[in-house]
């Protein structure tokens, strides 16, 4: 009998990898062994968190969490602990190691993603017997209708499979899907999963801040480290933000006016170049680790 392929399925807090999820566990288990995996950022939404842990509840999908470890003083990547839905951090505190060690993230400098979710989960599979990442194949939950991030050369060396893509399954799919489960994300699409994330446009970014004027993380990060240059940091000089054109949160806050139009999922705005960029990495409603 042949061995089974090694799969790891990506699972990063949306609907789109969470469908992707299911169906390879309802179709392809004799195909392949799979592992499924989370990694939490401490700065995803509570509706993310319980979505995940819906994936199991439903489908009985079983998924591991983990959680970054960042290794101060040592020219060693984040590795990870095993976490799960009543564990896992919410207050932003293990991003901000990250940013005392390798500074604040933005679009120049997008150390979050790898830190926080690409070398936990690498290192997780590595710690159970898997290796390496091109030992084994990495499932990623990219569209049909979403062409420019996939990218068929590097899954070739990276070993890494777009079922959805190769399905054809666009985002109109992923809803009417959902429209028919016990349970879903429960999030607009300007909220995304991590808060305030630098990806989003400056619309998305400032009507998240106006629904939720408590969480001042963002600010407390800025105020504590943007004079802070990080050694493998060469380009630029502080102080460094998080948004676009290495702009602040306040800076971001001076576009609202009294004519300002929040971000809705059933009232979109008429494209403003100021305010409705292009997300950046082609961000939606989750970011991908790899």
């Amino acid at each position: 009998m042949l061995s089974k392929k090694k799969l790891l399925v990506s699972v990063s807090g949306g609907r789109t990898s969470a469908l992707m999820a299911k169906l390879l566990h309802d179709r392809y288990q004799e195909k392949y062994e799979m592992i499924f995996v989370f990694a939490n950022t401490s700065r995803e939404k509570e509706e993310t968190l319980v979505f995940v842990a819906n994936i199991t509840k439903y489908w009985g999908i079983p998924i591991t969490w983990v959680e970054a470890i960042v290794h101060h003083n040592k020219r060693k990547g984040s590795t990870y602990k095993v976490v799960n839905f009543e564990t896992a951090k919410r207050d932003g505190s293990v991003f901000e190691e990250v940013i005392k060690k390798y500074g604040i993230p933005n679009t120049q400098f997008p150390h979050c993603t790898r830190e926080l979710k690409t070398n936990p989960i690498r290192a997780y599979m590595k710690s159970i017997g898997w290796g390496e990442h091109k030992k084994y194949t990495t499932a990623i939950g990219y569209r049909f209708d979403e062409p420019g991030r996939v990218k068929l050369e590097k899954a070739l060396i990276e070993k890494q499979y777009y079922p959805l893509y190769e399905w054809k399954i666009a985002k109109a799919d992923v809803l009417q899907f959902f429209k028919q489960q016990p349970f879903d994300l429960g999030l607009m699409e300007h909220q995304g999963n991590c808060r305030r994330c630098y990806k989003k446009t400056d619309r998305k970014i400032l009507t998240q801040a106006l629904e939720a004027p408590n969480d001042t993380w963002v600010e407390d990060m800025e105020r504590k480290y943007s004079m802070f240059t990080p050694p493998s940091r060469t380009q630029g000089h502080a102080p460094y933000y998080f948004f676009r054109e290495n702009r602040s949160m306040a800076d971001l806050r001076l576009l609202i006016d009294e004519d300002f139009l929040k971000y809705s999922d059933t009232n979109k705005p008429n494209f403003d170049f100021e305010l409705d960029q292009i997300e950046y990495g082609g961000c939606a409603e989750s970011c991908e680790p790899f």
